[in-house]
């Protein structure tokens, strides 16, 4: 058992913040100081024990451990080796090394292997149900797949291809710049393929592009260079536009792109700023009828940022014509909006704030900054800096036990049933989930 001192802080000043749930009110433009007061209670964390644990061994680190079923297949050495989740049982070694993420869905793992070969894998067995060369040279990284409206997409250097994921024929193959590795597939929106792909020049910028998803026929070419796919509404979707030379006075620009064009309709500018460029906002997100900024506040003429601030704009109205709420020193931004609050790092601690901005959560933990944090279900999956992995669960704000995990960075953490896989650094160690988490 691991004494721990808790503070739950409460806010004096009030407003709304938001949910992962559309808002249905607008909400009031509201400025926040934040000050709090602290009550400090003794609480004792009960360490988890492993189930089971095992190493883990790729070149890659974008290739992770994946849930199909009740087991749990993760990269091994010159092998994948998939266990039963529950008792780590081993169930079977497939002689594989792959270099894309792995993916799976109707029973199957897809994924292209160091040799170039894509590869379809019963899951329940790890036998081979095709194999299909895809024409890219051998290399441990640098292809992408994903599984959309049953179409299986592998993106390699300078080429997009689509699958049969039943057979593994192949549908179609399309040239594409990305030098860089395999485009990124977005998404399909309005039956266009969006894809994404690092492409080289003067400057280096992300691209996308919009395919014809049966044909694979390009439809349309997007230039300069954007962030993720944030959105998509009504035939649009929305990006952060992240050129070096767009963004001069600005913390954040989205662009607004007609899906079936590639035109881009409206450009929102939000929160004016001394230099676009240093002063760069550190997330945009955006939920069904808000956008959120999360950056540093800062003085007119300073370019140093004096506390942390999120801005809530409404989503599709100009910034610069409306009052945006203001939520400052609530600390720095992880993620949400998820059940009604946010998270962020307040100091070295990890805290939440709820949609009406009464009461800061504080949870009981070590003070170490936050690696990654994992939002399932009614649960925060917390990996620190120190090694330590913390469950919490959200509604009642008990800290309910910490793994030791040992390492500094970490994986997704995956649920399978009643128990809980934390990917440290090279092992899979799994744990039985508190009751709290299962329900």
């Amino acid at each position: 058992m691991i004494p721990f001192k808790r503070s739950s802080a409460i806010l004096i000043s009030a407003g709304l913040l938001f949910s992962l749930a559309p808002i249905s009110a607008a909400a009031p433009a509201t400025s926040y100081v934040n000050p709090i007061i602290h009550s400090s209670e003794s609480e004792t964390i009960s360490e988890l024990k492993p189930v089971w644990s095992v190493n883990t061994f790729t070149s890659n680190p974008g290739i992770s451990a994946v849930i199909s079923g009740n087991l749990v297949v993760y990269p091994a050495k010159n092998n994948l080796e998939a266990a039963n989740a529950a008792t780590g049982k081993k169930v079977w070694t497939a002689a594989f090394i792959p270099a894309s993420e792995l993916i799976t869905g109707n029973g199957t793992l897809y994924f292209v292997d160091s040799k170039g070969m894509l590869v379809g894998l019963n899951a329940k067995t790890g036998k081979a149900l095709w194999k299909t060369k895809t024409g890219f040279a051998a290399q441990t990284d640098g292809f992408t797949a994903k599984l959309v409206n049953g179409t299986l997409y592998i993106g390699g250097p300078r080429e997009l291809q689509a699958y049969n994921p039943a057979t593994g024929k192949r549908l179609w193959k399309q040239s594409t710049e990305s030098e860089y590795g395999g485009p990124s597939v977005q998404g399909v929106y309005d039956g266009v393929l969006v894809t994404s792909a690092v492409v080289s020049g003067a400057l280096t910028v992300d691209f996308y592009n919009g395919y014809d998803p049966k044909t694979g026929k390009e439809l349309w070419v997007l230039g300069g260079s954007h962030g993720p796919v944030l959105h998509y509404q009504k035939g649009h979707i929305y990006m952060r536009e992240q050129s070096l030379t767009g963004n001069m006075d600005h913390a954040a620009i989205l662009d607004k792109v007609n899906v079936k064009t590639g035109k881009t309709t409206a450009t929102y500018k939000y929160v004016e700023v001394e230099d676009g460029l240093y002063q760069s906002a550190q997330q945009i997100v955006i939920d069904q009828e808000n956008v959120y900024i999360a950056m540093p506040r800062y003085e007119k003429g300073r370019l140093e940022g004096f506390s942390s601030a999120l801005y809530r704009f409404k989503l599709d109205q100009q910034p610069d014509n409306t009052q945006p709420a203001l939520y400052e020193d609530r600390g720095d931004f992880l993620a949400g909006p998820y059940l009604n609050r946010f998270f962020v790092q307040k100091g070295l601690e990890l805290q939440s704030v709820p949609i009406n901005g009464k009461m800061s959560q504080s949870y009981a933990m070590s003070d170490n900054p936050v690696s990654r944090l994992d939002l399932k279900g009614n649960g925060a999956y917390v990996g620190l800096s120190d090694g330590q992995l913390y469950l919490i669960d959200i509604a009642s704000g008990k800290t309910l036990g910490v793994v030791r995990a040992g390492g500094r960075t970490y994986g997704e953490t995956l649920l399978a049933g009643n128990m809980a896989i934390v990917q440290a650094e090279n092992k899979l160690i799994v744990i039985k989930r508190p009751a709290a988490l299962t329900k």
